[in-house]
């Protein structure tokens, strides 16, 4: 047998002592074989050793291996759905349900597909990739690298189950990246979770795990994988769409897992009554912002969601210093409320609207008093504040830079103690000679420009700009600030106005309607049109394409327009009925190759909602 010649030991494929044992595991090459799958020492394709059986869902088993042409070990991947199929005792061959052979062979359709485009994906360092892929036994197997190290899981549970913010901001941006970026391919995970992620030898992580879609959902013909804790709320219908914020989900459950040493409420638990804590009420270590990007992570409606990776990655490492916690977030308990029946809730928010209406009321009265009270104390001070020509008397709290009728100086403003006069976005300490320059640089032009139009001659120039300056906002002036001027002579003051970034990235548009996603491009600047076309893959109303891959950029100076292409459902003059003819040996084309049929389906298909 090859396995002796080559004598290797069949559970973990090091080489076997000279008596024959295993001084890695303790796996025996005498282990019978666990019906329906192969049995260990297999070999396929002349070339792939198959050893014991590592893992087994509703599409498939996983074995380890050992490539004899490239001398190193394999996982070898075999579609097998057992609910569709089964192999006889002493057989390799498949021997699929006739009742189940249009759907085994839908399925077995995008099992090619995800791992072809996972073969497309091998330049990324973080996903394990296909490498291989054949058909034989009337089934298709897909070899991937066998990767050293552990999962996930084990690894936390040998550093006292959790790890901090700093050394998980470390560890995840490249998992961040590969996973976004296959997004953008059209693949989604839909399995996210501490048993897919491996820790390597050399302290990197890696993603395993890619599946068909069918698994990962609870309503499918297939047996449902879906992690307890990491599976979003949407995997437990087939009424609710699935897309990027479906990774978004189960990314956002590990986070929280690593910072509190939890695992999550199971999502349809959380389906109305949202008990689920927040992360820094579990740990106070946890930053506020980074508890609160987290919980928007993992909302239960998908449309409340973070959308995509590249959004969620925006938030965890640019915004989060900019998240307030309220006061008392950090020692207030929230108490679980009880549901209450119909009756008693109805009851309740009568009586707190009237409470509420009755309060409006009182406000408003008090509101207009305190209008009158103030109206007389202004007209009291104005007639006791005047000499007998109607002259002001001086300001004590500083003159506001558009008012014209003094010549009196003062320093500019603390920060500390703002202006009480109505302009509050600047101010020069008088408009005589000796006035100060504000500083503007960093101020939204629009919200200044009617303030310094009266001390200066402003001209603004545009300028794009890929820094930190939002769109609208004064980047540099020609005058320092703090430099005293003389107002009466309007002096020149050139402005330099960002027009925001020069190149804008094109957002993934996996999964999402015209609607949504021309609402996003709206938000972020980017001019688009749009066309349709038939689609195969796609859904009627979804995005279909870009005439610029996600991920890419457009040139605003350009004046570059972005084609959005809404798919129309599938051609009406290519469909045809399929007959179900008996395939006994399916034919799958080579996976690095991009001449694919036209019949297989798209790994990332939007799964459509059904009775």
């Amino acid at each position: 047998m090859d396995s002796n010649e080559l004598n290797l030991c069949l559970g973990c494929m090091n080489e076997l002592e000279a008596d024959g044992s295993c001084g890695y595991c303790s796996y025996g090459n005498n282990v019978p074989r666990v019906q329906p799958y192969l049995s260990a020492g297999t070999v396929l394709d002349n070339r792939y050793l198959v050893g014991r059986l590592l893992t087994y869902n509703g599409e498939g088993a996983s074995y380890i291996g050992y490539d004899k042409v490239a001398h190193e070990k394999v996982v070898v991947r075999e579609y097998f759905p057992d609910t569709f199929c089964t192999r006889s005792r002493g057989s390799d061959v498949v021997s699929v349900n006739p009742d189940c052979l249009a759907k085994y062979k839908t399925y077995m359709s995008e099992f090619a597909e995800v791992n072809k485009t996972l073969s497309r994906l091998r330049t990324l360092p973080n996903i394990v990739p296909a490498v291989d892929m054949f058909a034989q036994n009337n089934t298709t197997y897909a070899i991937y690298p066998y990767v050293e190290g552990v999962s996930l899981k084990k690894f936390l549970q040998s550093n006292s189950g959790r790890l901090s913010w700093d050394m998980i901001k470390k560890l995840f941006p490249p998992i961040f990246t590969s996973l976004s970026l296959a997004h953008n391919a059209g693949i989604i995970h839909r399995g996210i979770s501490l048993e897919n992620i491996i820790v390597t030898t050399k302290g990197e992580l890696k993603v395993i795990g890619f599946c068909i879609s069918a698994i990962r959902t609870s309503t499918s013909e297939l047996t449902p994988e879906l992690y307890s804790g990491y599976a979003a709320p949407e995997q437990y219908s087939s009424l609710e769409w699935q897309g990027p914020w479906t990774d978004v989900y189960a990314i956002s459950a590990v986070l929280y897992r690593m910072l509190t040493g939890c695992v999550p409420t199971e999502a349809y638990r959380r389906i109305g009554n949202d008990d689920l804590i927040a992360p820094i009420k579990v740990n106070p270590e946890i930053p506020a912002g980074i508890s609160h990007i987290i919980m928007k992570g993992m909302s239960v409606k998908s449309e409340e969601r973070i959308q995509s990776i590249t959004e969620l990655v925006t938030r965890l490492f640019e915004q989060q210093e900019n998240y307030v916690e309220h006061e008392k977030g950090a020692t207030q308990t929230i108490p679980v409320q009880k549901p209450v029946t119909t009756a008693v809730s109805a009851k309740r928010n009568t009586e707190e609207e009237e409470q509420s209406e009755r309060a409006k009321s009182i406000t408003i009265v008090l509101l207009a008093a305190c209008f009158v009270i103030l109206a007389i104390v202004l007209l009291v001070v104005m007639f006791s504040g005047s000499d007998d020509d109607g002259a002001a008397s001086s300001n004590p709290t500083g003159t506001p830079f558009h008012t014209t009728t003094t010549t009196t100086t003062t320093p500019p403003q603390n920060d500390s103690e703002p202006d009480q006069s109505t302009e509050t976005s600047s101010t020069i300490s008088g408009l005589g000679e000796g006035s100060i320059v504000p500083s503007l640089v960093g101020k939204n032009y629009n919200a200044v420009k009617d303030s310094i139009a009266t001390a200066f001659t402003v001209i603004v120039t545009e300028q794009y700009d890929n820094s930190e300056f939002p769109k609208g906002y004064i980047i540099s002036q020609s005058i320092e600030a703090g430099i005293q001027f003389n107002a009466e002579n309007r002096p020149e003051l050139k402005l330099v106005v960002s027009a925001g970034p020069s190149k804008l990235v094109v957002p993934t548009f996996s999964g999402l309607t015209q609607e949504v996603y021309l609402d996003i491009l709206k938000s972020e600047d980017i001019a688009f049109e749009t066309k349709t076309m038939y689609s195969s893959f796609v859904a009627e109303g979804l995005v279909c394409n870009t005439s610029v891959l996600p991920g890419e950029t457009i040139d605003v100076t350009k004046n570059e327009i972005l084609i959005v292409y809404i798919s129309l459902g599938v051609d009406p003059a290519t469909t045809t009925t399929t007959t179900t003819t008996t395939v006994t040996e399916p034919v799958i084309s080579d996976p690095v190759s991009d001449n694919t049929s036209s019949e297989s389906q798209p790994a990332d298909t939007p799964q459509q909602p059904t009775a």
